[in-house]
């Protein structure tokens, strides 16, 4: 594509801001991009692969601030379950622990089937029809 040629980092800042959820149009208006290149690269696999990788990377960033912080807030649970002045806030934060247990159990148990699925079809990919 020509434009992308022109200026290589247009196409990268341009998948940055569709992961991001800014629209099209604006995006091509603000930097001087013709709208319909915009539209040329939105369809394009690299640039779906780009806006995936980019939306997996934010998530996997927040997911770190969020660990971070994981155990100070079991620990607080874990105290208002066994010191919390009433029976009522034991209750609640005991079930709170479950259910995130539940959660992330769930979590990782879908991460093991994607995984074993994707390792399969790796060696199956491999082996030919």
């Amino acid at each position: 594509m020509p434009d992308q040629e022109r200026n290589p980092n247009q196409a990268d800042r341009f998948a940055v801001a569709m992961a991001m959820g800014q629209s099209v149009s604006a995006w091509a208006r603000k930097n001087g991009v013709p709208t319909q290149t915009c539209y040329d690269w939105k369809k394009t696999q690299e640039h779906k692969i780009t806006v995936q990788d980019i939306r997996r990377r934010t998530i996997d960033r927040a997911g770190g601030q969020l660990v971070h912080n994981l155990t100070k807030a079991v620990g607080q649970i874990k105290r208002l379950a066994t010191k919390g002045k009433t029976e009522s806030v034991q209750l609640q934060a005991a079930r709170a622990v479950l259910k995130e247990m539940i959660a992330v159990r769930r979590h990782f148990d879908l991460e093991e089937q994607v995984s074993e699925l994707e390792r399969e079809y790796r060696e199956r990919d491999q082996d030919g029809p």
